[in-house]
């Protein structure tokens, strides 16, 4: 796609006849979904998430939209609507109602998970507001009225919305699957999005998560047949990792549990929490009696229990990552053991998860799900459910969302084969912003500034990417400092410049070379002007310059160069 220019006039507010659609996460990527949705009398968010860190970000817990384009706008910030609780679409709301303290509005187990975030971040939690399946609720003035439609997804309570503006009809999908029988009843409201069709509905905004996938999602009842089967296999401890937030199949798995006569230990935090939320809103049934402490483990034999962990992923601080490291006390996954995944990865997490998987086999324990039949479905709809989506809504304009552009080109092509034309579909990128007009007109005046924002824990503002990159280049090809020791009264050099590095690998001969290195930064001090040997932080640039170009050309890496300039001491 090429780069958009820039919208030269996006700090001005929208004309009286204009809706502006502008996403500032999610498009170009997997996560971090967040949707400016910005008219004359309105502005409010659709949902606000984050995208957890890749293994080029070290040290980083979670990265957050760049919220830029708000800041001219800041007074005038409505609301925030959720679609759902998954972390890409709420995990980054306590770093945004931190800067503006607006009403959320979502169904009740959504704002269940963000309560526990508010309250983690010392929020205000008078700021939710509970929306019904099929509620409708003014957004601001009342210009905009947004209506939740129910939608099954891997979550409990996911909702797709239509905003009802002056512009038109616009409906968001959020993250959707079309399943015909919900474990919960729960289904996803096509009559109403016909109706909404049939009516007029000026622009679809769908996801493309699984556009590449031919036929329909599996219903999620049938990953019982698969999990049924490993506790059928399985004479040891059987393990089973998932999306915590994955309530209707941890209830299946708790429901064979019980069957089996199996106790059920639960290992990561955040299963805690969402079992604990799903109980309370009735949204999973637990047998009595049938969890257990983690302490208590070794009273069983391996046959009568059943473990549940986070760590579906590969994340090297869930439940799972501990076990796999011997770091649960009273609990080991041993020989004659089973570990059963019942999760697709995440694009960027298929490392992390064979490495796991891996480390399980080390311990004796089976991995593969080879005879099992199914054990997981996917909670996003497939070629066929988006081609239902696009039939039901028949919009006047299609925009693919959510996933990389290849993903959004191929939404693209699916609705082309439906009937829409070039001109009726709009492929968007992150930042680049689409207006609608009440006259019918539509365009895309150019790109606002969006990125990403750093965020890591016990740190009380957000870390800036240079330090992330200088992290990653010290992961990678190490530092080297160079000390020049400068006598005050002359400005000359009072020794000779010494080098000194960590995890940077030198040539073959290492004294030699830190001999060249410190040849160069001689040559650059004493050939810099006065003005640049006056000015410490140019000639910290200058010198960091001449060793980064010759280190470059001698060994072809980039170490982190760290000149340091010290006043020798007086006599």
């Amino acid at each position: 796609m090429p780069v958009a220019p820039e919208f030269e006039t996006w700090t001005e507010a929208p004309a009286a006849d204009e809706l502006r659609l502008i996403p500032i996460g999610g498009l170009g990527e997997f996560g971090m979904n967040a949707l400016v949705v910005h008219s004359a009398r309105s502005l409010f968010l659709v949902d606000c998430g984050q995208l957890f860190p890749s293994d080029d970000q070290p040290g980083i817990d979670s990265i957050v939209p760049d919220f830029a384009y708000l800041e001219p706008f800041a007074e005038r910030i409505q609301a925030v609507l959720l679609t759902h609780g998954h972390e890409d679409h709420i995990g980054a709301l306590p770093y945004f109602l931190r800067r503006w303290p607006v009403p959320v509005y979502g169904t009740v187990f959504t704002l269940g998970l963000v309560e526990g975030k508010l309250r983690e971040h010392g929020l205000d939690l008078g700021l939710l507001h509970t929306v019904r399946d099929y509620g409708r609720v003014k957004v601001g003035d009342g210009e905009i009225e947004a209506e939740w439609i129910p939608v099954t997804h891997s979550i409990p309570d996911a909702c797709a919305l239509a905003l009802h503006t002056p512009q038109g009809v616009l409906v968001h999908s959020g993250d959707f699957k079309i399943d015909p029988e919900p474990l919960d009843g729960r289904l996803t409201g096509m009559d109403r999005l016909r109706v909404l069709g049939d009516a007029g509905v000026r622009l679809l905004m769908a996801d493309s998560t699984n556009v590449g996938r031919p036929g329909r999602s599996p219903a999620e009842a049938l990953c019982r047949e698969g999990l049924e089967a490993a506790f059928e296999q399985t004479k040891g401890r059987l393990f089973v990792t998932t999306f915590s937030s994955n309530i209707h199949r941890l209830q299946t798995v708790i429901d064979l549990a019980y069957e089996f006569r199996r106790r059920v230990v639960l290992l990561g935090r955040s299963l805690d929490r969402n079992l604990g939320l799903a109980r309370s809103l009735k949204r999973l049934d637990l047998p009595d009696d049938i969890l257990i402490e983690v302490k208590d483990a070794q009273l069983y034999d391996p046959d009568e229990l059943l473990v549940l962990c986070t760590g579906s992923q590969g994340e090297p601080m869930s439940g799972l990552a501990r076990l796999l490291r011997r770091e649960v006390k009273g609990l080991r996954m041993e020989p004659g053991d089973r570990l059963v995944v019942s999760a697709r990865s995440i694009p960027g997490n298929e490392v992390s998860i064979s490495r796991m998987l891996d480390q399980a086999e080390r311990l004796g324990a089976e991995t593969s799900l080879e005879g099992l039949g199914p054990v997981h479905a996917s909670g996003h709809g497939c070629r066929d459910e988006l081609a239902d989506l696009i039939r039901a809504v028949r919009p006047a304009q299609m925009v693919p969302v959510h996933g990389t552009y290849r993903n959004l080109r191929s939404h693209g092509k699916l609705a082309a084969s439906l009937g829409w034309t070039p001109e009726r579909i709009s492929l968007l990128d992150g930042g680049l912003c689409l207006r609608l007009f009440a006259d019918g007109r539509l365009d895309m005046p150019g790109a606002v500034p969006v990125g990403k924002c750093f965020v890591s824990e016990g740190v009380d503002h957000m870390v800036d990417a240079r330090v992330v990159k200088d992290r990653l280049i010290l992961q990678e090809d190490g530092v080297v400092f160079a000390t020049l020791l400068v006598d005050p009264q002359t400005g000359d050099l009072a020794a000779e410049p010494t080098i000194l590095s960590r995890g940077f690998v030198m040539l073959s001969d290492d004294e030699a070379y830190a001999e060249l290195l410190a040849g160069v930064a001689r040559k650059t001090y004493e050939d810099a002007p006065p003005s640049v040997r006056k000015d410490g932080e140019a000639l910290r640039d200058t010198l960091r310059l001449a060793l980064r170009r010759i280190i470059r050309k001698t060994t072809q890496t980039r170490p982190l160069v760290i000149p340091v300039v010290l006043e020798a001491p007086q006599i």
